[in-house]
């Protein structure tokens, strides 16, 4: 016992003769940490966990772009510590591809291990897809029209006059094996059955699927005009009316009745309830004696009824000076008297 006594004394005395750092405290701290974090890293139990990891395009060249689909994430399976492997879903990690040196073409890109960036202590087990692959096609830029595609017809009587789309075009930049498919972009299909009136409707583009991303969800405004037809229909012997702010003169008339030609919109031409009507008239004004080439002027009584031809447009008026005189008819004009007006 005296021996083991005596042996401690001499130990203590050597550590206390030992020259330690004066900074010897935070070094000790540190040790025990270190330990402490590789009891967590290497001690802890390990797993298996199945991540999935965004694909990362940069520095694409400005005048190619990638004309293929695919897939935009990779199905990754990791093992390690578990509470390293639940702090991954927190990180931004990515499989990033650089384009910088790309060519028109098909490239392959391998997914190894190496490629994609985890935490120290992650081991990689699995990588799906194994491959990228990416076509790269030249990027052009060019203005499509758009056309409004339509179905059905409008109610008996009316007809469609017009069809527009706002905007008219979409300017794309698309690969150039998809612009050389297309030379425009339609719209999904409007039905215009039994409409009796302009319509204006937003639809979406149907467009194919190699420029479906590119254009994406563009709404399109397509303005369908419609108009009422108009039915042809002819007024026989309208008689004229002359006008002539003159006193006593005579006048003679080459025609006193006209054929009027008239279009009425459908519905009224099937109705028998209001019958259109139309006036010819004749102004001489204050023309003075002598022989006159005078227009007929038509007027319907209906609002709608668009006159398209008076038979004959012009008549032959003859303005003679006359006392005041009883109205005889002459062949084959028609000779009037205007008395004077009191």
């Amino acid at each position: 016992m005296e021996k083991l006594a005596r042996q401690a004394i001499v130990r203590y005395r050597w550590f206390r003769g030992q020259k330690w750092a004066k900074d010897w405290g935070p070094k000790v701290l540190a040790l025990l940490f270190a330990v402490l974090m590789w009891y967590f890293v290497v001690g802890e139990d390990k797993v298996d966990m199945t991540v999935y990891v965004p694909i990362e395009i940069t520095n694409l060249p400005q005048n190619l772009i990638i004309a293929n689909q695919y897939k935009k994430q990779l199905e990754v399976v990791v093992s390690g510590p578990r509470g390293l492997v639940r702090t991954i879903s927190n990180q931004r990690i990515s499989r990033s591809i650089d384009l910088a040196e790309a060519r028109p073409g098909t490239q392959i890109f391998q997914n190894k291990p190496e490629s994609i960036k985890f935490p120290r202590g992650i081991i990689i087990q699995r990588i799906q897809p194994a491959n990228i692959t990416l076509t790269i096609d030249n990027l052009l830029e060019r203005e499509l029209p758009i056309k409004a595609v339509v179905t059905g017809e409008p109610a008996v009587g009316f007809r469609v006059v017009a069809i527009t789309t706002k905007p008219p075009s979409i300017s794309l930049k698309a690969p150039m094996e998809a612009l050389k498919v297309t030379d425009y972009l339609s719209t999904k299909t409007v039905d215009l059955t039994g409409i009796t009136a302009s319509i204006s409707k937003q639809v979406d583009l149907d467009v194919i699927p190699e420029i479906e991303e590119l254009v994406g969800e563009s709404v399109i405004t397509v303005n369908v005009t419609v108009k009422e037809k108009m039915i042809p229909r002819e007024f026989v012997g309208i008689p004229i009316e002359f006008i002539h702010a003159g006193k006593y003169f005579a006048y003679r008339l080459s025609n006193r009745q006209v054929t009027v030609k008239a279009e009425l919109p459908y519905r009224l031409s099937q109705t028998r309830t209001k019958i259109p009507r139309v006036t010819a008239t004749v102004d001489a004004g204050s023309l003075p004696p002598g022989k006159h080439e005078l227009p007929v002027t038509v007027i319907p009584d209906t609002p709608g009824v668009t006159v398209t031809e008076v038979i004959p447009p012009t008549i032959t008026v003859t303005i003679s000076p006359s006392g005041p005189v009883l109205k005889r008819k002459t062949a084959p004009a028609v000779e009037m008297i205007q008395e004077e007006k009191s």
